[in-house]
């Protein structure tokens, strides 16, 4: 049986398969792809970025005072989808 997790940003479940694992290590949002890292842990659709970054969902999942840095979770986010189309 695959786990249900929830997107922290539209908030619909969906198997873990469907969503990217995240991490909050030293402020930042880091991608987690495989599920290997240690912290606490998020749970995003990669299409739904933009809505997490409008309603502070990562402050909010992560329960962080200050936000949080995203810029290497775009950045990876960014690169996978150019590899997406490239495969198209």
């Amino acid at each position: 049986m695959v786990p249900m997790r929830s997107c922290i940003a539209c908030r619909s479940r969906e198997s873990s398969k469907g969503l990217l694992h995240l991490v909050a290590l030293n402020g930042q949002v880091t991608p987690d792809p495989d599920g290997l890292l240690n912290g606490r842990g998020a749970w995003l659709h990669p299409r739904c970025f933009e809505l997490a970054t409008q309603r502070k969902s990562f402050t909010r999942a992560f329960k962080s005072r200050e936000e949080l840095n995203t810029s290497a979770l775009e950045n990876f986010l960014n690169g996978r989808l150019m590899i997406n189309k490239e495969q198209k």
